[in-house]
């Protein structure tokens, strides 16, 4: 009898195992990762400004040029510039390629500009440092080129384009006519970044405050390298 009860016994404990495993959820849990936003450069196209006048007249800046804030980080700019007041030698343009530090202040720089005489240049510039880019005549120096392409005279409308070829080459256009292709030496050309730009002549080169100087600009066409998602949001 004892043994026919722990027989008994032996089978219902058995079963209850069976049946314990055969109810155990057998559901298998994905292990879920967050997901990650793809993010690459885009090439976003801008539409032209208002024309923007900058006017200078003060004693304090005779011999100084002075920068619009950075319009962006660009593969391609192009403005159009219009001087009416101020030393017809005193040029404009694009400065581009730059390092700048906390306060703002261009520790280097590539410049590309033209002034009311019918005159451009293209050149690098680190601290008290020149190059030519147009045609080296050794550091320090950095020459204005005449070109028919511009139109002289104040109140004359000229097209500065800047294209990016490649890591550090780029292609020069005034008025739609190719002027230059550079290459930029090692050491500059370290950012995208691109400011207009309008010097002030010195003392003696100015009638302040009889004549002030003033330049006008606006830009016409772009192509910026931005950041952006892979899914970006489209604004109706």
């Amino acid at each position: 009898m004892k043994n026919i009860v722990k027989l008994f016994t032996f089978i219902m404990l058995t079963f209850i195992v069976v049946l314990f495993f055969a109810c155990k959820s057998t559901e298998k849990v994905e292990e879920v990762t967050p997901a990650t936003e793809n993010v690459e450069n885009v090439i976003v196209s801008t539409t032209a400004t208002d024309w923007d006048e900058n006017i200078f007249s003060g004693n304090d800046q005779h011999g100084y040029f002075f920068t619009t804030p950075e319009l962006g980080q660009f593969t391609m700019i192009e403005g159009e510039f219009k001087k009416s007041g101020g030393y017809e030698k005193s040029g404009y343009g694009f400065v581009f390629g730059y390092t700048a530090d906390d306060n703002g202040w261009l520790s280097d720089y590539l410049r590309f500009e033209i002034n009311t005489s019918g005159e451009y240049a293209v050149f690098a510039c680190k601290g008290s440092t020149y190059i030519d880019l147009i045609e080296n005549h050794g550091e320090n120096t950095a020459y204005m080129n005449v070109s028919s392409a511009i139109n002289s005279g104040y109140d004359s409308v000229n097209k500065l384009k800047i294209q990016k070829v490649s890591e550090k080459g780029y292609d020069l256009f005034i008025n739609n006519t190719k002027i230059a292709s550079i290459t930029v030496p090692a050491g500059y050309g370290n950012s995208d970044g691109v400011m207009a730009f309008f010097s002030v002549g010195k003392e003696n080169q100015e009638d302040f405050p009889n004549q002030p100087v003033r330049v006008t600009y606006r830009i016409i066409n772009s192509d910026s390298t931005a950041v952006s998602s892979s899914n970006p949001q489209i604004e109706k």
